[in-house]
């Protein structure tokens, strides 16, 4: 399920500061055959993006008191990223649609349901009308 029509492997980022929930994450998307890095900051994450040029990034909407929907914002800004695909991830009462006022594609609600997640991910990178994305070059 996870290497692109290419034969690439497809990257995920996550972002939580929930460290259990992101080794859980990171180690049943490892197990899928994604490659994948993980933060537990928001200046981590925008440290690790310098370098790893996702497919998809899972990111949680409060990081250390820290708002995600920056980091989105700012990712959907920067044409080094063009085409990554959001996920937001809140346990909040929080809008969908204001999700996408910051270029998340979806928000799902936390506590996760791993399998609907992955089903997700399974959509944004193979199922998306724009094809499998492509970044440039690490």
């Amino acid at each position: 399920m996870s290497a692109g029509h290419s034969g690439v492997l497809n990257r995920i980022l996550i972002v939580d500061d929930d460290v259990d929930l992101l080794m859980l994450l990171e180690r049943k998307l490892v197990k899928q055959g994604f490659e994948v890095e993980t933060a537990a900051s928001l200046p981590e994450a925008e440290e690790i993006l310098q370098y790893f040029r996702p497919h998809l990034l899972l990111l949680d909407i409060n990081v250390r008191g820290e708002d995600g929907r920056k980091l989105s914002f700012k990712l959907k800004q920067d044409t080094t990223h063009k085409g990554c695909r959001i996920i937001i991830l809140s346990g909040y009462d929080y809008s969908a649609s204001r999700a996408a006022l910051f270029g998340a594609d979806e928000l799902i609600t936390k506590p996760l349901h791993l399998a609907y997640l992955l089903h997700r991910i399974e959509h944004y990178l193979f199922n998306g009308s724009q094809g499998v994305y492509e970044p440039g070059p690490i």
